[in-house]
C-alpha cells in the first residue's frame, strides 16, 4: 500500500471503500476507550524507525515481522485518511439535508393544520376537524407545552422557599 494517497474531493458522493474492506472494523460502543492516539512529533518517530530499521532494527529487538506490521498500519492509516475528509463532509451534507427537509416537512404539516381549521369553518366542512384531529393536535402541542412550562415557572417563582418564609 502506498502512503502517498490524495484525499478525495469533498464534493464526492460515491465512495469505493473496497480497498479498506480487509481491515475496516466496527468496534463495540466504548471499545475505543484506552486506545492510544498519535501525539505531537510522531512523524519524527516514524522517520527514525524507518531510517534505522535496516542497520539497527535487529539489534534493537525490532523484528522484520513487527516492522512490516508497523508499515502496514501506516499504509492503512493513510488509506483511511484519504477517505475521511470527504466521507465526513458527505455525512455533514446528509445531516444538513435531512434537517432542511425535516424543517420543510414540519412546516408543511403545520400549514396543513391551519388550512384544515380555516376550511372547517366553511359550511359542510366541520367533519374536517375530526379527520385531521392528530394533525391539529400536533400543531398545538408546542404551544400547550410552552404554556404549561410558563405556568410551572410562574408558580415556582411565587412559592416562597423555606429560607424566605
Amino acid at each position: 500500500m502506498s502512503n502517498t494517497l490524495e484525499p478525495l474531493a469533498l464534493d464526492t458522493l460515491v465512495f469505493d471503500c473496497t480497498p479498506l474492506e480487509s481491515f475496516l472494523v466496527d468496534l463495540a460502543r466504548g471499545a475505543r476507550r484506552g486506545m492510544l492516539i498519535e501525539r505531537e512529533n510522531f512523524a519524527e518517530v516514524i522517520a527514525e524507525i524507518m531510517t534505522n530499521q535496516a542497520d539497527f532494527g535487529g539489534k534493537a529487538g525490532i523484528t522484520q515481522e513487527d516492522f512490516d506490521a508497523f508499515q502496514e498500519s501506516g499504509a492503512r492509516i493513510a488509506l483511511v485518511d484519504a477517505f475521511l475528509p470527504a466521507v465526513r463532509k458527505l455525512c455533514e451534507r446528509l445531516e444538513e439535508t435531512r434537517a432542511q427537509e425535516e424543517d420543510k416537512r414540519q412546516r408543511q404539516a403545520l400549514s396543513f393544520a391551519v388550512s384544515v381549521e380555516r376550511r372547517a369553518k366553511n359550511p359542510g366542512n366541520k367533519h374536517l376537524l375530526a379527520k385531521y384531529e392528530r394533525t391539529r393536535a400536533y400543531r398545538s402541542a408546542t404551544g400547550f407545552k410552552a404554556a404549561k412550562t410558563r405556568a410551572r415557572n410562574l408558580k415556582a417563582a411565587t412559592i416562597p422557599t423555606p429560607a424566605e418564609g
